[in-house]
């Protein structure tokens, strides 16, 4: 009993320290371990809160013209001055000149056309080549010095292989011109001159073009009848740029208005005439003009283009009391220089409507 006294008295303390210690240390690791826990853990999510990808709707408005012939000895004076404030509220405006400047019409004649606001020009026509390759160099030569987008000829390989974007609040645009037709032959190691449409290359060409826009206008210079519906190599040009990607196609056809109409999300203008012109006859001077509203939807990473509102109205070629040239539109016209405005506006509007009646005749602002 006295041994067993003993070891208590020497060994009761230490074990006792120690399960105090113990104790203490247990207490200690328990709670950091609950502060930790505390710390890491995530702070709930109420099941009301989520994002979404913001949209964005970007939108242009399109305006195209017919073809400008041959006009040298014509000054420009105020020709197109009167469409200058209906021009200007269009983002885009496109015209086909079926002239060379330099040869066939004057410098002048070119900056008037820009002042009025078109800034896009297709040059590919069937007498692109009547004044040879001198003639494009120097008609090149005052477009590429101008702030302007131009296509359809060129100076060199390299220049008829680029295609020139541009952009307008947010949507990108690029233009090509073609003509189906050409007055001659291109000089040999010089096809670079004139974009001649290729039923197998150019699809490619256009199809590459879409691949790199939001929208692609695809003017072209063919052969159809005036006041008539478009001919079987019309419809299957039209149908293969569309199914190539073409946002919109743009034909023209000598002094001709064609219908207008859709090939799936495609918009076709078939032929919209002359949008000035010189012909004695009151029928060679009636023009239109086209136009279409193209809305770029963006959601994330995706997009979508929708074209809507096709419209098209009517333009003549006229002589004012001073006897200078001037484009107005047709309902303006006056009944005594042209006593038929009328029936020609109506017979105009309903060739128009030939092949879609949903196309709106009037409109443009």
């Amino acid at each position: 009993m006295e041994n067993r006294s003993k070891f208590w008295d020497t060994y009761g303390r230490f074990f006792i320290a120690l399960a105090v210690l113990l104790s203490i240390t247990s207490l200690i690791m328990n709670l950091l371990s609950r502060r930790l826990e505390t710390e890491t853990e995530p702070e709930p999510t109420q099941s009301s809160e989520f994002w979404l990808d913001e949209e964005q709707t970007n939108v242009i408005n399109i305006l195209a013209a017919g073809a400008v012939l041959p006009s040298n000895d014509i000054q420009p004076g105020h020709i197109f001055s009167g469409l200058r404030s209906l021009v200007k509220n269009y983002d885009v405006a496109s015209v086909s000149m079926h002239a060379l400047v330099g040869s066939n019409i004057t410098r002048t004649f070119g900056e008037e056309l820009i002042a009025q606001g078109f800034g896009f020009y297709g040059l590919a026509y069937p007498g692109a080549l009547s004044h040879g390759k001198q003639g494009i160099d120097k008609s090149m030569e005052f477009w590429n010095s101008q702030r302007v987008r131009t296509s359809g000829t060129h100076i060199s390989t390299d220049t008829s292989n680029m295609i020139r974007m541009s952009e307008y609040n947010g949507v990108s645009v690029i233009y090509l011109s073609y003509t189906d037709l050409l007055d001659g032959d291109l000089p040999e190691n010089e096809n670079y001159l004139v974009n001649v449409y290729n039923d197998e290359k150019t699809p490619l060409f256009v199809n590459e073009a879409a691949n790199m826009a939001d929208v692609v206008i695809v003017s072209i210079a063919w052969q159809g009848e005036p006041g008539a519906l478009p001919n079987e190599r019309q419809r299957r040009i039209a149908e293969d740029l569309a199914g190539a990607g073409a946002s919109i196609i743009v034909g023209y056809s000598q002094h001709a208005v064609q219908p207008v109409c859709w090939i799936d999300d495609t918009l076709v203008f078939y032929s919209l005439g002359d949008f000035y012109s010189e012909e004695n006859d009151p029928t060679g001077r009636i023009g239109a003009l086209g136009a279409v509203t193209v809305t770029e939807t963006i959601y994330g990473d995706r997009s979508r283009v929708e074209l809507t509102n096709p419209k098209v109205d009517l333009i003549y070629s006229t002589d004012d009391e001073n006897g200078h040239s001037e484009v107005i539109m047709l309902k303006d016209a006056d009944t005594e220089s042209l006593p038929a405005r009328d029936e020609l506006y109506d017979g105009y509007s309903q060739t128009i409507q030939r092949m879609d009646d949903s196309i709106r005749i009037g409109g443009l602002n």
